[in-house]
């Protein structure tokens, strides 16, 4: 089995595009992917010359897809929340501790961002933390975005598909263990799916898991991108 490999890039925003660029550059020209998925965060001081270096990479082929609003939570109410914050997210799953009414506002204001910018219309929305929050599937269906990412997988048109994750940004050592032997557990469930997610931070050619993050991307034999699954 030939294993497919959806390739996303996070945590685009004004202050890193140079370092997404050398991302860009190092997964075309070092490890020859050329599907790529970078996660734009809309509600930032974008300026002129900045929003028009992504629509150049957009119309060189990349897919830009939306992430969240601002990417911040502001307040961490709920208990999972805290436990979400604690092992995955930060402070940066903005729709946990919402109720569905606000995560929608969120959701449509990020949308509205790249149509009011000249963007090609985005089909994808990854949520900060690939936490969703509290809407459903009926919810969802509401949107402009067609598919949406979440932890274990994919919504589209109301039905989920789960596709296994690998992620690299750990700081400490003891993180990067634990994030090791899950990226080895995932990998193995992709051999049953057929697809892994492999997501890259701005700062993860630096960090810990650098290594392993150049082991899996050698093993893209096909990348692909997510709504080419669905």
């Amino acid at each position: 089995m030939i294993l497919k490999s959806y390739i996303s890039i996070h945590d685009v925003s004004p202050q890193n595009l140079d370092g997404i660029k050398n991302i860009i550059d190092t997964l075309k020209y070092q490890f020859n992917i050329n599907k790529i998925c970078i996660l734009v965060i809309p509600g930032l001081d974008w300026k002129f010359h900045q929003i028009k270096k992504l629509k150049l990479w957009q119309n060189s082929g990349i897919e830009i897809a939306a992430h969240g609003w601002k990417h911040e939570a502001l307040t961490i109410k709920s208990f999972y929340h805290k436990i979400h914050s604690l092992i995955m997210s930060a402070n940066c799953a903005e729709h946990l501790s919402k109720n569905s009414k606000d995560i929608i506002k969120i959701v449509r204001r990020s949308y509205s961002w790249f149509v009011r910018n000249g963007f090609k219309n985005p089909i994808l929305y990854v949520p900060p933390g690939w936490a969703l929050g509290k809407v459903t599937k009926e919810e969802l269906y509401q949107f402009n975005f067609t598919h949406f990412e979440c932890t274990t997988g994919m919504v589209h048109k109301q039905k989920y598909s789960f596709l296994p994750l690998l992620g690299f940004e750990e700081n400490t050592l003891l993180g990067a263990l634990l994030r090791r032997f899950f990226n080895s557990l995932n990998f193995i469930l992709a051999h049953f799916t057929g697809t892994i997610r492999i997501a890259i931070h701005p700062n993860d050619f630096n960090l810990y898991l650098k290594k392993d993050l150049e082991k899996y991307l050698t093993k893209s034999i096909e990348s692909v991108l997510l709504h080419e699954l669905s």
